[in-house]
């Protein structure tokens, strides 16, 4: 289990190819297998970031399927795994949600697969020891990460996942599952 501790996956702003910020869409796999890895290691809530009322539809949809549709008598086991998801137009109503549950603030941690040397960083061992202590807000980032504006408004930025060489371009799903089995075994 790890106490305190809520990740977010940000759909808007992210950066694509170009740098240029965008909205991506959501995915039934980034939904579900992050939200099977949040119940595996005991995060509390997944917050999904997206400003499209199209795309909250596809959502409900898929948390209605494992929630109360076929998907429940199929394997109720996923039900559990679905209830961590919460679905948020903006960043800021995520984090008020939060505010609200916790009476406090989370700190924001946000992520990247690039060293960033102008925010200021934290590793693994040392988010471990704050989630003993205060409520964390995990972003992860689609398309090619999160924007600038985004990283602006973090209180630190986690240590990237090294890879063996130069190409480091995880899916987030991956990303996140490898991050919480860090935060849980470091």
């Amino acid at each position: 289990m790890i106490p305190n501790l809520n990740v977010g996956l940000i759909h808007y702003p992210v950066l694509n190819k170009h740098r240029e910020m965008v909205t991506t869409s959501v995915t039934l796999f980034d939904i579900h297998d992050i939200a099977r890895s949040s119940a595996t290691f005991g995060v509390n809530e997944y917050l999904i970031i997206n400003p499209s009322l199209y795309q909250k539809k596809v959502v409900d949809r898929l948390i209605h399927f494992w929630k109360q549709g076929y998907g429940k008598e199929y394997n109720d086991n996923r039900a559990a795994a679905i209830t961590k998801v919460q679905f948020f137009f903006t960043l800021e109503e995520g984090i008020q949600y939060l505010t609200g549950s916790y009476q406090k603030k989370p700190l924001i941690i946000g992520t990247s697969a690039k060293n960033y040397s102008q925010y200021p960083g934290i590793t693994f061992p040392e988010l471990k020891e704050t989630l003993q202590q205060e409520p964390v807000l995990l972003l992860l980032g689609t398309g090619w990460g999160l924007s600038d504006e985004v990283l602006q408004g973090c209180n630190r930025l986690l240590e990237p996942i090294p890879g063996k060489g130069d190409y480091n371009h995880l899916s987030v799903r991956a990303a996140a599952a490898i991050m919480l089995y860090k935060l849980m075994n470091e």
